[in-house]
């Protein structure tokens, strides 16, 4: 029943209904109304006056304005305004913490989050291959006791898993590293007598912004605790199940890493072992920059810009990162192509006159390059097929590229091209394996849900098994023992039910062809072969899909996503080339959704960051800054990006300045001055939800689990507005272009 016209009446019964009857309320208040729109009524005011076991945490809403308020023996987490309406509505509530008090008061932060949103803190995301928390949890309230040494300590628990525990503690109270615990109130309850029992549990390690808050986690075995919780929490699963908050962050912090391959400037690029360029994630913005390093096929001269020898050389420092230079120029019959990274030109002091002959050249690059090992477990290699093994074993190195803008001397040197020859690449072209985010299926054509028994005949052997779906040039079939078989094997295939439809059909020793492999051996990709009109099978499935489309259930596209793509964009996220801030807008204005770390750069992350493992992008971005850049990326111009140089500095007092785009006064200012000076490259990108192609896994889970959640989801990404990358350039600041060059060197040879 919708409740909506008797919201406000509702409003003024449930706080009277404690002092007089709610019955006699309602047949004074509403005397025409049926019967059963009474009871309906009467059963709202019951639920509204419930109590509630939910936790009101606003931390991640108003992240340094939030304070504990206890109450009942729940700690709630609340900025002050929000503590003093809690106080009212208690009152109102009869002093109870109910359903209805809890709704009022989210309806009420629904107002406040329409309000302008100022610049908050955010805890920083590091990506992830899976969900938080491995096991199911209930957010469940329930008295929680301490056995200590001095005595006992009750408290509530928070949420609980079979292994876990997170409970309410007082500031006061202080816990040893390891503790008994028991459940009094859970062992009331039958099959649950156990549980008054004390177990060992081990404190974890927590946050600062954790107060009032202990987490434990269970050290002692035992069959009879795991069974009891298990069935507890099978129990309660639907209604205080937290799997969805799980899911929910996990989907958001992977839409976000999306959005950033997708939109941002930077470009992926994997490497083997031995330095060799094997892949790279081709996003919109990286095809100009491919197209730069072009000569016979798209991109084809890059593996010559990062060669084996540069990519092994910083290979050799842990996370490396390093700023490297190339321009082309155009000779009488081909072109040549000059790179150098920034510390060797400073070394050899040719670095002015390298960026004078690239400025003069018309074509100078600079690059910001960010080297760091692929990590994937072998857990997640086995559940790959075998293309996606034989693509992903080989990978050892990833690497960001992200173009910059190149820095211009105030004064040019004269022309000394013959200085810059041991900079010269080799014009050697190798094609590139380009991985488009936006994968195609390898099958363009419609694929259906069909099952048949089928006969593969290799040899001598027959194997049986029956197909899961079907396409005209191709099927999948899964067979009943696993096979090994070698890529591109031709195999013999037979449709015994199939060939009963007809004797003008000959679907015996069909030619088929193995293209790939998953599920341990137990299921073959295959192509016909040769395909066309030619092939038997080609023309009987042509012929039965044409008659029986209406019948056949098509297989999503969606899940034609190649589990080896999403994992090489998942480890693209993982180790970032530098920070980022997501910002969304809505009604009230720009607000920041989340942060992304890259754990590998500590003084940038300190720079950004509070003692409680909190992101500040106000140290970094004004909000004046931040509405105008998004003024300038939403004018009709197309720009989707722009670029702003932000200079920090901290004197040894610890105060600390910040200059966006400063200019050449101002620099050589902070240049010659004791403060401690860093230098970042901010990169705004404009974001539209509608350009990005946002599946996962994940959020398909979600959607079973959650509805209200997958709905929540969905609207922090349509109020996604800006990108904002942080990359690190205090050592290009710090050089002196326009020093003289060096006496011209011996040429080699």
């Amino acid at each position: 029943m919708d409740f909506s016209p008797y919201k406000a009446l509702l409003d003024r019964i449930v706080p009277l209904s404690y002092q007089q009857d709610a019955e006699t309320l309602l047949n004074s208040l509403l005397p025409e109304t049926d019967s059963r729109t009474h009871y309906r009524l009467l059963a709202e005011i019951n639920r509204l006056k419930a109590p509630c076991l939910r936790v009101l945490d606003l931390r991640q809403l108003f992240p340094q304005q939030c304070r504990p308020v206890l109450h009942q023996g729940l700690y709630h987490m609340l900025p002050p305004r929000l503590e003093q309406r809690f106080g009212q509505l208690l009152e109102q509530y009869n002093g109870d913490y109910t359903r209805g008090l809890y709704e009022a008061l989210l309806t009420e932060l629904e107002t406040l989050r329409q309000q302008p949103a100022m610049l908050n803190s955010t805890p920083w995301h590091r990506l992830g291959f899976g969900i938080r928390r491995q096991e199911p949890r209930l957010q469940f309230v329930t008295p929680v006791r301490f056995h200590l040494a001095d005595g006992e300590l009750q408290t509530n628990s928070l949420d609980i898993s079979v292994h876990g525990l997170m409970a309410t503690l007082a500031s006061a109270a202080k816990l040893p590293e390891e503790v008994e615990v028991s459940f009094p109130g859970l062992a009331r309850q039958p099959a649950l007598a156990c549980l008054a029992e004390p177990r060992h549990y081990r404190r974890v390690c927590q946050g600062k912004n954790e107060k009032g808050r202990v987490r434990l986690q269970r050290i002692e075995p035992d069959k009879a605790w795991d069974q009891a919780l298990e069935q507890f929490i099978d129990q309660n699963q639907g209604r205080y199940g937290q799997d969805a908050e799980d899911l929910f962050e996990t989907a958001l912090s992977q839409c976000w890493g999306r959005a950033l391959l997708e939109s941002g400037q930077g470009q992926v690029l994997f490497f083997d072992a031995r330095g060799s360029l094997q892949q790279v994630l081709c996003n919109r913005a990286g095809k100009p920059l491919l197209e730069y390093w072009q000569q016979k096929e798209q991109g084809d001269l890059l593996g010559c810009l990062l060669a084996p020898e540069r990519i092994l050389a910083m290979a050799g420092r842990s996370q490396a990162s390093m700023l490297l230079y190339a321009f082309r120029v155009q000779g009488k019959t081909a072109s040549y192509r000059f790179a150098a990274e920034h510390d060797r030109l400073e070394q050899d002091g040719q670095l002015a006159q390298f960026i004078s002959e690239g400025q003069r050249a018309g074509t100078l690059q600079l690059y910001h390059l960010s080297l760091s090992p692929v990590r994937l477990s072998d857990a997640l290699l086995d559940d790959l097929d075998v293309m996606g093994q034989t693509k992903l074993k080989m990978l050892k190195w990833q690497l960001w590229l992200t173009p910059l803008p190149a820095p211009e001397p105030e004064q040019r040197l004269p022309a000394r091209p013959r200085l810059l020859q041991p900079y010269l690449l080799p014009a050697t072209p190798a094609p590139l394996n380009l991985v488009p985010l936006r994968q195609a299926a390898l099958r363009k054509e419609t694929r259906f849900r069909f099952n048949t028994p089928v006969e593969l005949t290799l040899g001598d052997a027959l194997i049986r098994g029956g197909t899961e779906d079907i396409s005209v040039q191709g099927m999948k079939v899964r067979l009943e023992k696993a096979l090994e078989l070698e890529l591109l094997t031709e195999v013999q295939l037979s449709l015994p039910e199939l060939s009963k439809l007809g004797r003008d059909w000959k679907l015996k020793r069909l030619r088929y062809r193995v293209i790939n492999q998953s599920g341990d051996g137990h299921v073959l990709h295959l192509q016909a072969e040769p395909a066309g009109k030619n092939h038997a099978g080609c023309r009987f499935f042509t012929a039965l899909l044409a008659q029986n489309q209406d019948k056949l259930r098509a297989r999503p596209e969606t899940m034609q996503h190649p589990a080896w793509i999403r994992l090489l964009t998942r480890q693209a996220v993982q180790q970032l080339a530098g920070p980022a801030f997501i910002l969304g807008r809505n009604d009230g204005g720009f607000y920041v959704q989340g942060s992304l770390a890259a754990d590998h750069l500590p003084a940038l992350m300190g720079w950004l960051g509070n003692d409680d493992d909190e992101a500040s992008p106000g140290r970094l971005l004004s909000r004046p800054l931040l509405q105008s850049v998004a003024t300038i990326l939403q004018r009709p111009s197309g720009r989707s990006h722009l670029l702003s140089e932000v200079w920090l500095s901290s004197d040894a007092a610890g105060v600390r300045q910040r200059q966006i785009d400063p200019d050449a006064a101002t620099r050589e200012r902070l240049l010659a001055s004791d403060k401690e000076l860093t230098v970042c490259q901010l990169i705004s990108n404009r974001l539209q939800l509608r350009q990005l192609d946002l599946y996962m896994p994940e959020w398909q889970r979600l959607t079973e689990t959650s509805l209200y959640k997958t709905q929540q989801l969905e609207q922090n990404l349509a109020e996604l507005s800006l990108l904002c990358q942080v990359i690190d350039i205090t050592g290009l600041a710090r050089s002196s272009l326009n020093a003289p060059a060096a006496g011209p060197a011996p040429l080699p040879g």
